[in-house]
């Protein structure tokens, strides 16, 4: 089996990115990295996407995490930061990572929560549907 010269790494981000056990993964991979960090915020059904309603969040959104390009930068990594808005989280991650043919899906959870039965964690959640639906590696940080 060869090793893989690039990887396209979708990482879902909320609020959050746990820089430490990020770097501590991405070290384990050879060759170029390739990060798209996505941020969703999610509407409820009721209220309207069009752009001139949700551009406002998007971009007070994307200076918050304005730090992610900064950190990848400064570790040497190729790095885009989307941030979009759906009324289905899971739907978003799946398109994304449709549209960058991304090798894997990179999602957190705290740490807390992943020492507990981890099948009773991801049961009937966002991160169950997303390893369901995704014929690609999805990978599980914590986010503390």
């Amino acid at each position: 089996m060869s090793k893989k010269t690039r990887y396209k790494i979708l990482l879902a981000v909320k609020d959050y990115v746990n820089f430490k056990a990020l770097a501590h993964f991405l070290e384990k991979l050879t060759g170029d990295i390739e990060i798209v960090f996505l941020h969703i915020i999610e509407f409820p059904f009721s209220t309207s996407l069009y752009p001139e309603t949700i551009s406002t969040y998007i971009e007070e959104t994307k200076k918050n995490l304005a730090n992610l390009l900064d950190w990848a930068r400064a570790q040497g990594i190729s790095a885009e930061l989307k941030v979009t808005a759906s009324r289905d989280v899971v739907e978003a991650i799946m398109n994304e990572a449709d549209r960058m043919d991304a090798d894997m899906i990179v999602l957190q959870k705290s740490l807390k929560k992943i020492k507990r039965k981890i099948r009773r964690l991801v049961r009937q959640t966002n991160l169950e549907k997303v390893v369901d639906l995704s014929k690609r590696i999805v990978v599980l940080l914590p986010t503390d």
